[in-house]
């Protein structure tokens, strides 16, 4: 990692974890002091979805009055990057506390999003969800539909950025969706670190990437339809940032699919083009005719705690 990047973990990754560790003991006011008082925000929670401050803040709150007694909490930091005003984090989440009054010990992936304000690192997004191979733990249930609203102006410079990503990324999902990979290898960055936290398969580095991205296309035999829906999105220096739904109609293992995944992509500029270098992705809702029990994620039923 870069000395801008170690310095940025040095100042806030044991700030987080302190947060994060009094949230599960129930309070929530470090998390709260945290994160920004400026918009955009946005959190794809393991159990809840918001966005704005004036909504987060309470449901910090409410999530803060699930935990008691939290006996261990850990940030395993597996990537990260920071420049200029824009930083980012990957990693697991480990904890060991009470949920509602029963002892709990779980994992989580986690990306966080990181914006600096007057010399400050201020959270502006989290994203997390239980790993595919762990059973995930009973959280209360709350919002998890999608945001309302039309997209906020996110300035100059980030709406240009979304100007030349958006319409690669989508070409990109739609080959990919139709069996080809040519279009997603050459927007991913092949130069580490690079991470992905997908739907159904994770990997770390790019020649771990690369033959799963390659595996994953076969799956796909038809897409009928894509969309992606942009929650929030920033750029500074050589990071830049999405956050959003993509809608599809694909074909996934032989079956006709109709699907939503929350998605979080992180971007590095090199060589003067946008490539992605971290993607993060669940599967927020589902809907196959003719077989309710079969998912994109594999032959079990999905929930969005486990895809």
């Amino acid at each position: 990692m870069s000395t801008e990047t170690d310095v940025f973990l040095a100042e806030m990754v044991p700030k987080q974890r302190a947060a994060d560790g009094a949230i599960h003991d129930g309070d929530a006011g470090p998390r709260l002091a945290l994160w920004s008082q400026h918009d955009p925000l946005t959190l794809f929670g393991a159990s809840l979805s918001g966005s704005g401050r004036a909504e987060l803040e309470p449901m910090f709150h409410n999530v803060a009055s699930w935990f008691s007694h939290s006996d261990s909490f850990d940030l395993e930091i597996i990537a990260a990057g920071a420049s200029a005003d824009l930083a980012y984090t990957v990693g697991y989440e480990h904890t060991t506390t009470t949920v509602d009054g029963t002892p709990r010990k779980y994992n989580l992936r986690v990306t966080h999003v990181y914006r600096r304000e007057d010399g400050t690192w201020r959270i502006v997004h989290r994203h997390a969800d239980f790993p595919a191979e762990e059973a995930s733990v009973p959280l209360p249930s709350g919002r998890t539909g999608p945001m309302l609203g039309e997209r906020q102006a996110m300035g100059t410079e980030t709406e240009a950025f979304l100007s030349e990503i958006l319409p690669k990324q989508r070409d990109m999902t739609v080959a990919l969706h139709k069996g080809d990979v040519t279009a997603r290898i050459a927007l991913w960055s092949h130069t580490d670190p690079t991470t992905l936290f997908g739907a159904h398969i994770s990997g770390v580095g790019w020649t771990d990437l690369e033959p799963k991205f390659r595996q994953e296309a076969t799956r796909f035999a038809g897409a009928t339809g894509f969309e992606f829906e942009v929650v929030a999105a920033g750029t500074s220096g050589s990071l830049a940032y999405t956050v959003g739904l993509e809608h599809s109609h694909a074909v996934v293992d032989g079956v006709p699919a109709d699907y939503t995944m929350r998605t979080t992509h992180v971007y590095r500029r090199e060589d003067g083009a946008w490539r992605i270098v971290h993607r993060h992705s669940d599967l927020f809702q589902f809907n196959i005719p003719g077989d309710p029990s079969a998912a994109p994620c594999g032959g079990a039923r999905c929930s969005r705690e486990r895809c």
